[in-house]
């Protein structure tokens, strides 16, 4: 499915209400976020629709209000070791490369967010009127890995980017 496609798809199966600003446990993800008043939740049943495939499905997902720019968090089967998050900032960058065809920028940087390491990918491909970008942050939950995913163009990122870094800056690896 095209990003634009998906992208569409997620809006039309938003649920209704905007998600609230108490702290929220994300389901069976082992991660509690402050979603805002400016964020709509996907639910469970447009989360299939809009990833059909079980394969690289995400466990939740918000929307910006304006349906622009969403942000999926995916607890993966793939184990990681806390102790490793920082060496994905020199491996993994070969892998986007790899698997993301017409990378135009790739930065990649380790964070800490609420006392826990986070690698940070973030790439940009090219795309009609606008380029996409795409954020992933990785860290390791429970052992596994889990990939918080923020994607969206680059012009609809930047009007929302304050709301998101909100999100993200709110999430707690429980």
């Amino acid at each position: 499915m095209k990003p634009r496609s998906l992208l569409l798809t997620l809006a039309a199966t938003l649920t209704v209400g905007a998600a609230s600003a108490v702290p929220v446990k994300l389901g069976s993800v082992p991660v509690t976020v402050e979603p805002n008043a400016k964020l709509l939740t996907l639910s469970a049943a447009g989360i299939r629709t809009a990833f059909p495939s079980a394969a690289g499905r995400p466990d939740a997902v918000f929307m910006t209000e304006d349906r622009k720019v969403s942000v999926a968090f995916e607890w993966r089967d793939s184990k990681l070791n806390r102790t490793e998050v920082g060496k994905l900032v020199e491996q993994f960058p070969s892998v986007i490369r790899a698997q993301v065809p017409n990378v135009k920028t790739l930065k990649a940087n380790l964070l800490q967010v609420s006392g826990t390491p986070w690698a940070q990918f973030i790439f940009t491909t090219p795309s009609q009127g606008d380029e996409l970008r795409r954020e992933l942050l990785v860290t390791s939950a429970g052992g596994r890995m889990l990939v918080v995913t923020i994607a969206g163009n680059m012009k609809d990122y930047a009007k929302n980017e304050a709301v998101v870094r909100t999100l993200t800056n709110s999430v707690r690896v429980n």
